[in-house]
């Protein structure tokens, strides 16, 4: 059989529907993408009757079977869009979500509203690809210092080649949460691991993939988001902000601890889900 372009997404559509897969017809495509190296899944169909050569067929053969095996589309190629931007992601760090894209708009949104005079000083933590804090220093067009860190070498080492690629002057820093930081920030933002232990709930395929320093929070799930919470009260300036994304569930208990610990006007937004995601609070001088 002589295969075309549409011919051939439209088959691996259907096999993957058959395997389980979620979103199908759009894996199919972006596998398509990724063998011809086309950046616009458009082409497939405006070019829909190009032919697959064997060659072409067996190698997206070989993708679809990985994808039909529960492994990411985003590992496979290597890529993954995030607020509109590309980024280069591997097995060493978190595939970016949709929701952590609140996070960002939520941080962008309060560096614009911002009154200080000199530059904002803004951590990210656990950084990942870098998605976060390339996206915010993309979008927040005003001066900033900015800095990211990840435990891991291999995670800090595909953040760096993604601020090379956006052209983003980053700071990026081997450490446990903020822990050798001296710096005070205006603003710190993370997307930490927040799932429990033993959640039945997590897509086997996630944890199968995906990183599990980047995933698991602890038994609770909570332990490293309580541990953030209280040394980022210890590293922010008056009036700074400490923005987190949580799990499911979590928002109550997460509050609680930045009462606790002393952050004032906290809040919770949720995702598209009507799910808490977000918790946020500003640190206040004890005298306020």
């Amino acid at each position: 059989m002589k295969w075309t372009v549409l011919k051939l997404t439209n088959r691996a559509a259907t096999i993957l529907s058959e395997k389980g897969s979620e979103t199908p017809r759009l894996d199919a495509e972006l596998l398509m993408c990724h063998l011809l190296k086309w950046e616009n899944r458009v082409k497939i169909y405006t070019e829909h009757n190009r032919p697959i050569s064997p060659k072409e067929v067996e190698n997206y053969r070989q993708l679809i079977i990985r994808r039909a095996k529960g492994e990411p589309v985003a590992y496979i190629t290597g890529k993954k869009e995030f607020f509109g931007f590309s980024f280069k992601v591997t097995k060493n760090v978190l595939i970016p979500r949709p929701e952590t894209e609140l996070l960002v708009e939520k941080t962008v949104s309060l560096i614009k509203k911002s009154n200080r005079q000199h530059p904002l000083k803004i951590a990210d933590v656990g950084t990942g690809s870098g998605c976060i804090i390339i996206t915010i220093g993309k979008l927040s067009q005003r001066p900033a210092k900015l800095f990211a860190t990840d435990i891991s070498e291999k995670a800090l080492t595909i953040a760096r080649e993604n601020a090379k690629i956006h052209n983003i002057d980053i700071s990026f820093i081997k450490t446990d949460l903020l822990t050798d930081l001296e710096e005070n920030f205006s603003l710190i933002v993370s997307n930490p691991p927040y799932i429990p232990f033993k959640d039945e709930r997590v897509d086997l395929n996630v944890t199968k993939y995906e990183p599990k320093t980047a995933l698991y929070g602890g038994k609770k799930g909570t332990e490293i988001i309580e541990k953030l919470i209280k040394q980022s009260f210890k590293r922010l300036v008056e009036d700074g902000y400490l923005l987190i994304e949580i799990g499911d569930g979590q928002a109550q208990q997460v509050k609680e601890t930045f009462n606790s610990t002393g952050f004032k006007n906290i809040e919770t937004i949720k995702d598209l889900s009507r799910k808490e995601r977000i918790v946020i609070g500003v640190k206040k001088c004890t005298s306020s």
